[in-house]
């Protein structure tokens, strides 16, 4: 451009827009004295227009030219977008196609099952009327459906191994529902593959049906993700499977790499992260949209219940081996997700008068009608009945044992709330004799003198205890462990034997573990209580016995390592701790074949779902089930609406999941067995196993006992059915009179007396006119003086303590404690000049590191054991944790660590403790495979040699300061 043309333009923009013309900052230099040709002369500047110039010139459109590559560029773009717009109408256009197909599909379903569903809608539904006229106006002939086909083979896309036979009637089943439209319930037991014949059917439909196809959503707990994973690998390798969780900074970073396309097959997910995203998931079109653990959506009124309802997907598919639970409401809400067309808002009613615990409502032909239905839209089959001798049976035992003097205390402290209950009443004469353990005597003699001073100086420390509110929990916590109420535990408190003698309980599980641990099987010990696992965690301490926890605090690769370890053949864990309701779904944990049932859960689902954590394909020895129940406790009661839960459970799905497996099929017998075992235990004082008697008993003893109880129990309810005439002929009778004898069973409200104590109903301390205030009291906020006088006048203050404690001190943030740091690059294994890592031991040169300057300046530099060696995701997107190997400078996240057993290490290492650098959450210390097959190969290396000789010297330095030289 020659300078008279810049100056035009420069004069052309000085005209028109002043402020950008001095904003521009465009010099124009003269010609250097080396440059050829005469020196040119600048023109005079031109004088800035009028305001009238100005704004005529503003008000003057501006014409803007685009190059020609500019205008190529934007026409490529246009183009794409048409064909990008063009391309999501075409598949719109299919999706639309295919909802017409299936909702055609589904009506025609829907009519064929009307005498199913007609019984469970209220009379005054229109909806099958207005469904027989659409049917009229868009069907030619008769109306039908398909029926199901069985496949013979699996599909070429499932290439793990080989489905078994039941597997494939599972798929035939999914199949013949996706055909008719209709969303279904796959609910065979735990434990027989559910997930393997879901997948077998995403596989089915991109292998047979023809067209393009959207992904399919899978929603699981966080428990079962992991192996959704693993399964996803194993059975359908070629179909793309993406994992979306983590902290909010991975789910933005998934979505990111999303944006671009759905290049994916299948999408899994926890409840936690729809939740959280539930906006962004249905902006997506799903094929299928499955529920794992379905479940968890039986009470309606839930966010979560809420959420997915308006999920947007082709196909729902619910899977769930206790789709009936507590009651038939829950039932409705599996259904209304399922058909809401069907089920709405007005049959929700009829669900709930049909089996009312608290009211004794139970209709029997309601329930038969529940039935029918759901044998049409679940497919149900039981380990019993499809694995055969495959898996061993279980034997399953309720524990009767008696409470310990602490326990006698506080439940007699909790009923009067009295300050000082007669301890005559409480403590067993018979069990002050001195023992032949001196640890259980000690520990004994300890929870007596804790009591004696508790009664002594409990009007000093306060009356915390008798502001507890639901006395039915509180005396469930005292069946399990006194120390789980508030201030009942010593101060200071110390672990020792008085955590033993303290609860019955867990005298029962020292005896358990005693007997069977030395024979080399594993123990699961499931409770409710996350207190309760903390003082199963110190009695583990006090007995010096491995173990691993698992409850809803757990982070995702920490219970996916512990899981691991205690399935690998040589384990580090002989028992595992788990919350019933956080490690009751999915998990396998073969291994164990002894269950300890701590406490039982009002819904006794629950239990049964974590009692097949180990009864469950794959276990090869006879799985045995204690249940604990401290006898003529709340917890006796429990059992009577506890199994009448299970009757409901087996009326509707017909199959008896409190069995040992040796049923096969759904009859009267059965049915009527689990009510049965409703019925009370036998109260008889004098047959009861007193304190003293429970001490001196081994565990056997203690097993026969109960096993004793239920004989008695069973003559009792014999004679009972004799004496009415019911069933007293043969069974064929028996059979006749089934549901009559069900009705009888049901009569009454199965409820739960908090002050029947040991058969004898304990009265409070007070009046029923001081009950009756003290109710009020509680029922209506304590009415507090805010007026305050000052200088005679008086003022309404916003708020005035009761005391006028001093104020608390703000806690002052402690800093992290310092560590050492190590001596020898992570990498070479040689000094030097050295960087230290901020958060760990490790050091490193900057050449080994790779890292520049520039970032080695950084506040906090990290070494490369704080990013997954793969994927190079740090600790917090990987999930928590990274597995970091002991002898070379790679980590691993859990989703990129080799499978096969590991070579574990533990929480921390011994070289790091000398140099006070303890066990952290975000680290596990492994040996990986490349170091293993190195070592494999040059097991006399001098560096693993000299390995070796710093591992001994660590250990042994380590030793002697624990114990001394």
């Amino acid at each position: 451009m020659s300078d008279d043309t810049q100056l035009d333009e420069l004069d052309v923009l000085s005209a028109t827009n002043p402020e950008a013309f001095y904003a521009s900052k465009v010099i124009v230099k003269p010609p250097g004295p080396t440059q050829s040709g005469p020196r040119r002369s600048l023109r005079p500047r031109r004088s800035l227009p009028t305001a009238e110039a100005q704004a005529q010139a503003r008000a003057q459109p501006r014409k803007r030219t685009l190059s020609t590559s500019a205008l190529e560029n934007g026409a490529r773009k246009s183009a794409a977008k048409k064909i990008k717009l063009d391309e999501k109408k075409a598949q719109t256009g299919v999706q639309n196609k295919k909802r017409e197909a299936r909702d055609e599909a589904r009506k025609k379903w829907l009519y064929c099952h009307r005498d199913v569903l007609e019984p469970l809608l209220p009379p005054t539904s229109v909806f099958f009327e207005q469904l027989q006229k659409e049917l009229q106006r868009g069907c030619k002939g008769p109306v039908s459906f398909q029926p199901t086909h069985m496949l013979d083979d699996q599909p070429k896309l499932v290439k793990g191994g080989e489905m078994k036979d039941y597997q494939l009637e599972g798929l035939s089943f999914l199949v013949a529902m996706y055909k008719n439209g209709m969303n279904c319930i796959l609910g065979d037991e735990m434990g027989l593959g559910k997930t393997l014949q879901t997948l077998s059917l995403f596989a089915y439909i991109k292998e047979n049906i023809p067209g393009p196809h959207d992904p399919h959503l899978v929603i699981c707990p966080l428990s079962v993700l992991s192996s959704w994973e693993a399964e996803a690998a194993r059975w359908i390798p070629s179909m793309r499977v993406i994992r979306f969780h983590g902290p909010a900074n991975e789910r933005d970073r998934l979505k990111h790499s999303l944006r671009g396309g759905r290049d994916f097959d299948i999408m899994l997910t926890t409840y936690e992260t729809y939740v959280a995203e539930d906006q962004w998931f249905k902006s997506f079109r799903w094929t299928y949209s499955v529920l794992d653990e379905g479940h968890k959506i039986k009470n309606s009124n839930t966010m979560l219940a809420q959420k997915v309802r308006g999920l947007g997907s082709l196909y729902r598919l619910l899977l769930t081996g206790t789709p009936v639970q507590n009651n038939l409401v829950e039932l409705w809400g599996l259904l209304h997700w399922l058909l809401p067309n069907v089920f709405t808002l007005a049959s929700q009613s009829l669900f709930k008068d049909s089996f009312d615990l608290s009211h004794g409502a139970y209709a029997i032909p309601f329930l038969n009608a529940a039935k029918k239905l759901v044998s049409k839209v679940m497919l149900r089959r039981t380990k019993a009945t499809v694995a055969g001798d495959d898996v061993p049976p279980r034997e399953e035992l309720t524990v009767f044992i008696p409470l310990t003097e602490a326990q006698r205390f506080w439940t007699y402290r909790l009923l009067t709330k009295m300050d000082t209950p007669d301890l005559k009443k409480v403590f067993d004469e018979g069990a002050s004799v001195k023992r032949e353990d001196p640890a259980a005597d000690q520990g004994r003699r300890e929870v007596l003198s804790q009591l004696e001073n508790q009664t002594a100086t409990v009007r000093s420390e306060g009356t915390q205890w008798k502001k507890l509110m639901n006395l039915l929990l509180q005396l469930r916590k005292v069946c399990d462990h006194p120390y789980l109420l508030p201030n009942a535990e010593p101060e200071p408190y110390a672990i020792g034997e008085h955590v033993v003698s303290t609860s019955s309980k867990m005298m029962a599980i020292d005896k358990i573990l005693a007997d069977i641990l030395p024979k080399g099987e594993r123990v699961l010990i499931f409770s409710q209580w996350t207190g309760m696992l903390d003082l199963l965690e110190d009695f583990m301490a006090l007995r010096s016995i491995p173990y691993a926890r698992l409850d809803g605090a757990s982070t995702r690769p920490r219970r996916a390592l512990d899981i691991r370890l205690f399935q690998q053949e040589v384990s580090p864990y002989k028992v595992f701790l788990i919350s019933t309701k956080a490690g009751g779904l999915g998990i396998n944990l073969t291994k164990a074949t002894t269950v300890i049932m701590c406490d039982s859960d009002w819904n006794p689902q629950n239990d049964l779902q974590a009692i097949a954590r180990a009864h469950r394909i794959g276990q090869k020895k006879v799985v045995k089930v204690f249940r604990l129940i401290c006898q003529g406790s709340v917890e006796d009661q429990m059992l009577d609406r506890i199994r009448r839960k299970l009757f409901l459970s087996v009326k509707i799905m017909g199959s008896d999941n409190s069995s040992s497996g040796d049923n096969t099929s759904l009859g009267s017998r059965e049915v009527l067995d689990i009510l049965r075992k409703g019925s009370s235990a036998v109260s008889d004082s004098d047959s009861r196993m007193n304190f003293a008697r429970f001490l001196d008993a081994s565990m056997q003893d203690i097993v026969e006992y109960s096993k004793s109880l239920e004989s008695k129990r069973d003559a009792k309810i014999r004679k009972d059915l004799k004496a009415d005439g019911a069933g007293g002929a043969d069974d064929e009778q028996l059979v006749l009179d089934a549901e009559e004898e069900e009705r009888r069973l049901l009569s009454g409200v199965a409820q739960v007396q908090s002050r029947l104590f040991e058969g004898k109903v304990v009265h409070k301390a007070h009046s029923n006119a001081e009950i009756a205030e003290e109710w009020r009291n509680l029922a209506k906020r304590a009415h507090v003086d805010r007026t305050v006088t000052v200088g005679g006048m008086t003022f309404i203050a916003s708020s005035i303590p009761e005391t006028f404690a001093p104020a608390p001190v703000k806690p002052v943030k402690q800093s992290g404690k310092k560590f050492q740091s190590e001596d020898w690059c992570i990498h070479c294994l040689d000094g030097g000049e050295l960087f230290l890592c901020a958060f760990c031991p490790r050091v490193f040169h900057q050449k080994c590191s790779g890292l520049t300057k520039a970032e080695l300046r950084r506040v906090s530099v990290t070494c490369s054991q704080h990013n997954c060696a793969r994927c190079y995701r740090n600790t917090s997107d990987a999930g928590g944790m990274l597995f970091r190997c002991r002898t070379c400078p790679q980590a691993f996240c859990e989703d990129c660590l080799p499978p096969g057993e590991l070579d574990v290490v533990g929480e921390t290492l011994p070289e790091f403790l000398l140099l006070d650098y303890g066990p952290t959450s975000g680290a596990y210390y492994i040996r990986c495979h490349d170091c293993m097959a190195d070592f494999a190969e040059n097991p006399n290396a001098p560096h693993w040699v000299e390995w070796e000789r710093d591992f001994s010297r660590a250990e042994r330095k380590l030793k002697e300061l624990d114990h001394g030289p």
